[in-house]
């Protein structure tokens, strides 16, 4: 299975990383408001150990990984934590000065936990939609017709309409998680340096 790299440890690093930093910048800014430089200092210590740690499993995740490429049909799961969404090019067409892509997403029921309800009801997150062409030009389209939300299960095709000039070649559609905090997490294809799955547009 082709991910974003999102996972419930991952996730629960970042969270960790993020509460952990809270409560230990918190307790050291009392030690120094108690002047207690010595306990202070070394909860700065823990602290910068931490991110050093976080740190260098992000960069080895980042620059172990590769960028793919994916064929007409073949799926890419876009992870939520608890469950998959998954998404795969089906059809793309011309239209005068234009790209048509057809993009098929499904709630993949086989990935999501033991503990969440069959008929509940999931909501995507926020989604980046960009053409790129072989010389680097890029072309966004709103994702706003990915926000549909989904149960398990179920499958909906939608379109994409992006005003590409015939001459371009080498095109691949980005389709990922847009939101930020994916940029801080360890493994995620939206860290910095790491590969990116991307699509083959055969047109």
């Amino acid at each position: 299975m082709v991910t974003d790299g999102l996972t419930p440890l991952t996730f629960l690093l970042f969270v960790g990383l993020a509460l952990g930093s809270v409560v230990v910048l918190g307790s050291a800014l009392v030690a120094l408001v108690l002047k207690q430089p010595l306990w202070a200092r070394r909860l700065g210590w823990l602290e910068g150990a931490g991110l050093a740690c976080y740190a260098l499993l992000y960069l080895l995740a980042s620059l172990t990984s590769h960028d793919r490429a994916l064929g007409l049909g073949e799926e890419k799961h876009i992870c939520e934590v608890d469950c998959h969404l998954a998404y795969a090019v089906t059809n793309v067409r011309r239209a005068s000065d234009s790209l048509v892509v057809t993009v098929s997403v499904r709630f993949d029921s086989l990935t999501i936990s033991e503990h969440r309800p069959r008929s509940a009801s999931l909501t995507p997150n926020g989604r980046v939609v960009i053409l790129e062409d072989g010389q680097g030009r890029r072309y966004p389209a709103s994702a706003d017709n990915l926000k549909r939300a989904l149960i398990p299960g179920e499958a909906y095709t939608t379109q994409f309409v992006f005003d590409v000039p015939p001459t371009a070649t080498g095109l691949r559609l980005l389709l990922a998680n847009g939101d930020w905090e994916t940029r801080l997490m360890i493994g995620h294809e939206n860290s910095w340096l790491h590969g990116t799955t991307t699509f083959r547009l055969g047109t």
